[in-house]
């Protein structure tokens, strides 16, 4: 029998949700994001750099365009897929998607320097690819989880953080043996086997029929109890924005940075995958903490930890020392991208779900183009990245204070809930 929490109005998985169908959602929601859009495209972006930078003569600023114009793409493009789910679902969504971005994907190999050609072809990846991420995939959990979603969370985003972990030292080797413009058509295929897996293991929850409704008529209750607050919204759309132009500033440079520092190709690649174990893991622990305290506490602690990451970065002089700071960042990463969805369906619950967010993770978005950009552009500049490392933890805290400042999670007034029922069926 579905349950409602008077704190949160908590939904148990429906009678017809076994374990075994639970597992394949989360199994499926993982392998989705083990080779959707992060994985692929933005994860190998900073080992793709040196061979493009080499062929085309650009500079390192030149090519972190390319991965922010297709984080661009996704942050103008994440609201009206959220939207798209809500209306046609999540799967058919993804679907399409995972379709377009396999294919943009595939014709970055067949680049030939134009700058334009290249921006354009980006700017689709991020479009398409925005349904193939977390936007998409964890869209599907907080329909089926409430007082085990993050645990949910944390452990389909293993197939993020493994992903992205794998993805770095994958695409060198796979470079090193067939060329970078055969090495995209490789992942490109992967991915689109990955995403058609993934989409059978998943399902939408059912709608039900008026008799269902009816007999458990609570079931209703968090979607439409909750007040649409756009003051919440706008507070988790900017810790996005803070935090991901933080921590992801560095993310396409990272491989270039180290080599820097004197490092070798094969080990810059290594610490790149490193973040990928942090996120593994930040994903994996964060969602766990959520389930069991105040997610905005938790949210900060891990976004604490990555100023930490920035700050041994910045003078960061032995490879022991940068593998740290890589794994930090990496936990940073990997709680903000359970959080989101997280806050989302705490504060907002589920009714627009996917509209809500969708505009949450447009900040997310957001904030990695203006990041890589802006540090690519100060490399050029004066040949370093001091300072993005140094203003990074000064994003992280604000970040931090803005998450804590959400405060307690709504509660729902049994008249006001009775009244928003009334108005659903109607």
């Amino acid at each position: 029998m579905t349950t409602v929490s008077t704190k949160r109005g908590a939904i148990e998985p429906p009678p017809e949700a076994s374990r075994r169908t639970l597992a394949a959602i989360v199994l499926g929601a993982a392998i989705g994001m083990a080779l959707g859009y992060a994985p692929v495209f933005n994860a190998t972006a900073g080992v793709f750099a040196p061979s493009i930078l080499k062929e085309f003569h650009w500079t390192r600023e030149q090519a972190a365009v390319s991965y922010a114009a297709s984080m661009g793409g996704l942050a103008v493009a994440s609201p009206f897929i959220g939207v798209m789910m809500d209306r046609f679902g999540v799967r058919r969504v993804i679907l399409v998607s995972a379709i377009v971005f396999s294919i943009a994907v595939a014709c970055m190999g067949l680049q030939t320097g134009s700058k334009g050609a290249w921006l354009a072809l980006s700017v689709v990846i991020g479009v398409f690819g925005a349904a193939t991420s977390v936007l998409g995939y964890l869209a599907i959990l907080p329909q089926w989880f409430d007082r085990r979603l993050g645990l949910a969370t944390g452990f389909a985003m293993i197939g993020l953080g493994a992903g992205a972990a794998a993805a770095p030292a994958v695409t060198q080797h796979l470079i090193a043996a067939f060329h970078w413009r055969h090495t995209y058509q490789i992942l490109a295929c992967v991915s689109l086997a990955g995403s058609l897996l993934a989409l059978s293991l998943i399902k939408e929850r059912p709608p039900r029929t008026v008799a269902e409704r009816e007999h458990d008529r609570t079931a209703t209750v968090h979607a439409v109890a909750l007040p649409f607050s756009a003051w919440k919204l706008a507070t988790i759309f900017l810790v996005a924005l803070l935090a991901s132009s933080a921590t992801l500033s560095l993310n396409p440079h990272l491989p270039a940075l180290l080599m820097d520092r004197g490092l070798s190709t094969a080990w810059a690649a290594t610490c790149a995958s490193l973040v990928g174990v942090g996120i593994l893991f930040g994903r994996l622990l964060s969602g766990f903490l959520m389930d069991r305290f105040h997610a905005p506490f938790v949210g900060a602690t891990f976004l604490l930890a990555g100023a930490c990451g920035s700050l041994l970065l910045l003078n960061a002089a032995t490879l022991q020392s940068a593998l740290v700071a890589c794994g930090l960042a990496g936990l940073a990463i990997g709680a903000e991208g359970d959080l989101l969805s997280y806050l989302v369906r705490a504060y907002l619950g589920l009714r627009k779900f996917g509209r809500n967010y969708g505009v949450a993770f447009s900040g997310y978005a957001l904030g990695a183009v203006v990041g890589p950009i802006a540090a690519g552009r100060y490399f050029d500049v004066y040949g370093n990245y001091e300072l993005p490392l140094r203003v990074a933890p000064v994003l992280l805290i604000a970040a931090s204070v803005l998450l804590v400042s959400l405060g307690r999670y709504p509660m729902l007034n049994p008249e006001k809930t009775k009244a928003r029922i009334a108005q659903a069926d109607a």
